[in-house]
């Protein structure tokens, strides 16, 4: 289970299906684990499959060590014994400590409404967490190439992506809990799955 960070005094539970990405060590340590997870599934990935995710978590890792993430996860799902011709899908569940101008409630009706301006296209909304207010954001983003961890190639796609903005008493921050898939049919249950997470949140300061 996730614990409080030095940037975000707040912990968290996330369901034991995912595969935590340690921001702690190196990329290189990461990328093994992942290649041993994916060559474990019951329909093991080709080889083109496996190295084309180990080029996409490389990137994610960058990409969220330099963002400030405090906890990054993916969940990988394929075929089952119910399921044995099911596809393979993943998800991805970040958080992120971001910077804000209040260290109230203010904060989150300031932030929807400057959320709306910026994105017109996003669905953007308030929803009360059992810590308090926080603003929600949904948007759609084309892509020119697949970002799936498990697949490449084809054309264009769509990688949908939900934000949870928390804000942090006391500091000017909030915790940016977000997950983006491009498996638009799970859609529902990824949400239900981020919902999950946000009511275990426990601010420890």
């Amino acid at each position: 289970m996730p614990t409080a960070t030095i940037d975000l005094p707040l912990s968290f539970s996330v369901p034991e299906d995912f595969r935590d990405i340690d921001l702690t060590v190196s990329a290189e340590e990461n990328t093994n684990k992942l290649i041993g997870e994916l060559t474990g599934l019951s329909r093991r990935p080709s080889d083109e499959e496996i190295t084309h995710a180990v080029l996409v978590q490389q990137s994610m890792y960058e990409m969220l060590a330099a963002a400030g993430a405090v906890y990054a996860g993916i969940l990988l799902a394929g075929p089952s014994e119910d399921e044995p011709d099911g596809r393979l899908t993943s998800l991805m569940l970040t958080v992120t400590a971001r910077p804000s101008e209040l260290s109230n409630d203010q904060t989150v009706h300031r932030l929807a409404r400057t959320m709306g301006a910026i994105y017109p296209e996003a669905e953007v909304g308030v929803v009360r967490l059992p810590t308090g207010p926080a603003v929600l954001l949904t948007e759609d983003s084309k892509v020119e190439r697949p970002v799936n961890l498990l697949s490449d190639g084809g054309g264009p796609t769509v990688v949908r992506q939900l934000h949870v903005f928390v804000p942090v008493p006391g500091r000017l921050a909030m915790a940016d809990f977000s997950i983006a898939t491009e498996n638009l049919a799970e859609w529902d249950d990824y949400v239900a799955i981020l919902g999950e997470v946000c009511n275990t949140i426990e601010f420890t300061d």
